[in-house]
């Protein structure tokens, strides 16, 4: 119940914005302006009601899959595609669970205290330079209204974000979030003069005050804690691409990111990588049979070259 209030409260919120943008633009566009308000409020609606598994289900199978990582490093199993560099994956497969557990809950810790800043002027000249369809400008106010529901939930600390809604409000958010790890890094002197990881400009001008530094959990390598935050939104943006493109299982590609975000927590992507481990046992044994009969026919043969 206390979850539907604040809902209608926070679409209360949107209508009224919605209203004093209708009001400054004329009475000519009503019916359009209408029209998308509703879009807009089941766009809110669905963010809660749709956009399954949660953030904080998908933190946490994240946590259990590094932890499983410094157990049992298979290659069929939990050897990650989205880290490149053996450095990398080296530092994932050693993360013990207590360690996944520290990170998970900074991870989080900080997702509940982002607030989605207010455009800067970097940001909304470069969109007014650009072409602008109308796709795009649906999509502009659908993150408008992700970003004004998303705020509410920060704001009211009796709702987390990361208990109600999703990846697609997260995606909306990761930049920010991204951006006060990175900030809480390059704070530390051993890192001043480490080179932004492909920092857009206009999140560098927002200032400390707006996107506080997040440090990186106590006890935790500073190259560790990159590489955890690092995969984690890698595979938030990889699951948001496999949405778009309504991508079915590719063969014998493996998805990381199902296993946080598919919405059966990632139980068919396990059966499908047991599968396929089964059928490589399969010819694998078959591979030896193949290997004894020609030693047998090798053997054989060599006997009655003896005999003749």
């Amino acid at each position: 119940m206390a979850g539907e209030d604040f809902i209608a409260r926070a679409l209360s919120s949107l209508s009224q914005q919605m209203a004093l943008a209708n009001a400054s633009g004329g009475g000519g566009a009503d019916d359009k302006s209408c029209s998308l308000h509703k879009e807009m409020e089941a766009h809110a609606k669905s963010l809660v009601d749709d956009d399954t598994p949660k953030i904080d289900s998908a933190v946490k199978s994240y946590m259990s899959l590094v932890a499983a990582r410094s157990v049992v490093a298979s290659e069929i199993d939990v050897l990650s595609a989205n880290v490149k560099s053996l450095d990398e994956q080296v530092k994932l497969n050693s993360m013990d669970t207590k360690s996944a557990l520290t990170c998970a809950r900074k991870l989080l810790n900080c997702i509940n205290t982002t607030v989605i800043p207010k455009k800067n002027n970097t940001e909304e000249e470069k969109e007014e330079s650009d072409d602008v369809s109308s796709d795009e400008e649906i999509q502009k106010m659908m993150d408008a209204t992700t970003t004004i529901v998303w705020n509410r939930m920060v704001e009211n600390k009796d709702m987390k974000p990361s208990k109600v809604l999703g990846r697609k409000a997260l995606l909306v958010a990761w930049s920010y979030i991204e951006e006060r790890f990175r900030r809480g890094i390059e704070s530390n002197k051993e890192y001043a003069d480490v080179p932004s990881r492909n920092v857009d400009t206009f999140l560098l001008s927002y200032s400390i005050d707006i996107l506080p530094a997040i440090a990186p959990p106590q006890g935790i390598e500073k190259d560790s804690w990159i590489v955890f935050y690092t995969e984690f939104g890698k595979l938030l943006i990889k699951a948001c691409q496999n949405d778009e493109s309504k991508q079915e299982d590719d063969g014998d590609d493996e998805d990381d990111s199902k296993l946080l975000w598919a919405d059966d927590k990632g139980v068919k992507e396990l059966q499908r990588r047991q599968e396929r481990r089964a059928r490589r046992a399969e010819g694998l044994t078959q591979s030896n049979k193949d290997q004894y009969v020609v030693e047998k026919v090798a053997e054989s043969s060599l006997n009655t070259s003896d005999t003749m």
